[in-house]
């Protein structure tokens, strides 16, 4: 999301110069206005269709930054029979998780649901390795596996806590069970 606002800060930035420039320009006030218009109108259809872009899958072969990731952790898989899988990852150095749009395969979409089923039954992650390999130069095995649970993170020594020490305590304690038996 914060890459898609530096994009969107650069595209505003590239229509204002193209404005500013048919504004300086020697022609007409209406053509004037109207470049306006069309930037203006051009900023608003930019920022809606950027975020119309955010609540839709990534196509497989669109990725570009993390295509040669190693591994990812499947988190969810659905699919559309005969159109698409579409698979929810957590790639290793980004926070939020990513969903991505899968060629239909059928045998694939069963493995990936098997796994994914096998791996919350022993409480494991689901790691899927090759997963953006390039279809048509080099294709290569996608490896679907479980990788053992994360160990829980090391205790920490319980402290003793703060207490006050009374000396008449036994003396009050005495007391009260002479009363309670009285």
């Amino acid at each position: 999301m914060d890459l898609l606002n530096w994009f969107f800060t650069l595209l505003t930035i590239l229509i204002s110069f193209i404005i500013a420039l048919s504004i300086w320009s020697r022609k007409k006030v209406k053509y004037k206005v109207l470049s306006i218009t069309i930037g203006v109108f051009a900023y608003l259809v930019s920022y809606a269709t950027l975020l119309e872009i955010l609540s839709r899958p990534k196509p497989k072969n669109l990725e570009l930054l993390n295509k040669y990731a190693n591994e990812l952790t499947l988190l969810h898989v659905n699919w559309v029979e005969g159109e698409a899988i579409y698979l929810l990852v957590q790639l290793d150095d980004i926070i939020e998780p990513r969903l991505y749009k899968f060629p239909w395969n059928a045998a694939q979409a069963q493995e990936y649901d098997e796994m994914l089923e096998k791996g919350r039954e022993n409480g494991e992650e689901v790691k899927i390795a090759n997963p953006f390999y390039p279809t048509n130069a080099e294709e290569r095995k996608t490896i679907i596996y479980t990788a053992p649970a994360k160990p829980l993170p090391p205790k920490e020594a319980p402290e003793t806590g703060i207490t006050s020490y009374d000396p008449n305590v036994e003396e009050k304690l005495l007391d009260y069970r002479d009363r309670r038996e009285n």
